[in-house]
């Protein structure tokens, strides 16, 4: 599978656009839209989830796999969505929630009943209603034990089994390990056939593959990788057979454990190393605090310090085999809005560095417009979430073009002037048209290929400078965020892309300034 030119394109399918005008986006939507992903460069599009649910989690808590949620449409909304993708040449990637389930799903429903039967062991339970263990639930069932959630109390977590053999709970009889089962156990067979019959129902509905939810977390202490590999070797493995080009991305924020768990991208995230000293290390920036390092290096400040991204991603580029990829993310439905303390002019420069540094980049709907994070809202257990989810801003009119709902849209959109397609479309200077053009540089010079060398040449300080080299090209990159200027010796064969850059005597990088050209 080549991906190397490829760009990614996150879709939250609540907020992207409403067709049929009752404020909620939906699958007709965007269909409607895929001509503008289509322009913008994005070739693969990774949909949030638009399954059966009750929505307590924003979708993340299904309640059937093998139907479409009504607020998105249904199947032939779904298949018309595909077709034209297909047409478009854009891939589509579906959210595969399997970690859990909602708890309102027909398995769990079954497995909570007192009675042994089929759904028993679908999810993981202690063998009495006095034994605690991990983030259990207790007393919410006639069966005599209590239930593990991944996370909210009504995400019952799936059981694929335990890597843990020893006891763990220095004898204490509150505490058993007596109900841990080994992953390997044939009990749990039925529940690894069941995902495997969901995935391939989905690659034969037309999917291209997947975006694993939690994918790490399946299998519980499995502490030496063996477990997963074991797991994910049958889930990936047998999808792979009948559709060879199926596409696994999974939230793992590990690259190297993930591709030898036999996925082909990992992204990263808040937790990965080195990502947050990008541009999420300043106060608000971040889900967290602690994830707050106190200066992003794309911040006009000029203190940030990227060397532990720069030394992981080198590694990275040694040790991940062919067709394993790793994909930066803009911002995804998780974390704050990267536009949201960063002028147009930064975000450029993160731009710039997205789509020219050895990685398959990822765009997070709106991000290439600089829509804010909203720190109002909390909405279906989005809590501070929520406010990366509002509606994509298509026009400068009603709704900002969202939907020609007169009530109460799923979440409200920005007020501030000149945050949507239809404005910066008409300014050449504007941050979609900068993101445009760099995507379109990237496509078109196989030195800004995935799999094109990396040489850092200035990374400790400002302007980063680096050069990307495959068949014969030879191209450098030099991104200043900073407020300083910079003068340029280099000897320049062709301008790809520049912003914010005069030439004299000599070529000076002003604030914020971008030079991408061959050498």
């Amino acid at each position: 599978m080549d991906l190397k030119k490829s760009v990614i394109y996150e879709v939250y399918p609540t907020s992207f656009y409403d067709k049929n005008g009752d404020g909620v986006g939906d699958l007709a939507g965007i269909t409607e839209k895929l001509d503008y992903i289509k322009d913008l460069g994005a070739d693969i599009i990774w949909l949030n989830p638009i399954f059966k649910s009750p929505f307590q989690d924003g979708g993340y808590d299904i309640s059937d796999y093998y139907s479409i949620n009504e607020k998105f449409g249904n199947f032939n909304d779904f298949s018309a969505l595909i077709e034209k993708a297909h047409a478009l040449g854009i891939k589509v990637l579906l959210d595969l929630v399997i970690g859990h389930t909602s708890d309102k799903h027909p398995w769990f429903l079954k497995s909570k009943q007192e009675k042994k039967n089929k759904y028993s062991d679908y999810y993981i339970w202690t063998n009495n209603i006095f034994i605690g263990g991990g983030n259990t639930i207790k007393g919410m069932a006639n069966r005599n034990g209590n239930y593990m959630v991944n996370y909210y109390s009504f995400q019952p977590a799936l059981n694929y089994g335990f890597n843990i053999q020893k006891k763990e709970n220095n004898g204490d009889p509150w505490h058993s390990d007596e109900w841990k089962m080994l992953y390997t156990d044939e009990h749990l067979e039925p529940l690894r056939k069941e995902i495997l019959d969901i995935i391939l129902f989905w690659l034969g509905k037309g999917a291209d593959g997947f975006r694993v939810d939690f994918a790490n977390s399946l299998i519980k202490g499995d502490y030496d990788l063996n477990a997963l590999k074991w797991l994910w070797s049958k889930f990936i493995g047998s999808a792979k057979e009948k559709y060879p080009e199926a596409i696994f991305m999974s939230e793992w924020g590990n690259p190297e454990d993930s591709a030898a768990c036999g996925f082909d991208i990992d992204y990263f995230s808040h937790c990965s190393r080195g990502y947050n000293e990008l541009f999420r290390g300043e106060k608000g920036s971040n889900i967290l605090p602690a994830f707050e390092c106190g200066h992003s290096y794309f911040s006009h400040e000029a203190k940030g310090d990227m060397s532990v991204f720069i030394n992981y991603t080198l590694k990275l580029a040694e040790n991940l085999g062919k067709g394993k990829y790793y994909a930066v993310p803009s911002g995804y439905h998780d974390i704050t809005r990267v536009a949201t303390n960063k002028s147009a002019e930064e975000m450029k420069c993160i731009f710039a560095f997205l789509l020219t540094y050895k990685n398959l980049p990822m765009i997070y709907y709106g991000d290439e417009i600089g829509i804010k994070h909203n720190f109002k809202i909390n909405k279906d257990g989005g809590y501070i979430r929520t406010g990366a989810r509002t509606p994509m801003q298509w026009t400068e009119g009603k709704n900002r073009g969202f939907s020609s709902c007169n009530g109460r849209l799923y979440l409200p959109v920005e007020k501030r002037k000149g945050v949507s397609v239809e404005y910066q479309k008409t300014d050449e200077r504007s941050l979609y048209n900068f993101v445009k053009r760099a995507i379109a540089v990237k496509k078109a010079n196989s030195a800004l290929d995935y799999d094109a060398s990396l040489e850092i040449i200035e990374s400790a300080g400002y302007p980063l400078k680096y050069v990307r080299q495959k068949n014969g090209q030879k191209v450098i990159v030099y991104i200043n965020p900073s407020d300083e200027e910079y003068a340029i010796s280099e000897k320049i064969k062709k301008v790809l892309l520049v912003e914010n850059v005069a030439e004299k005597d000599e070529i000076i990088l002003k604030k914020q300034g971008i030079l991408v050209a061959e050498i």
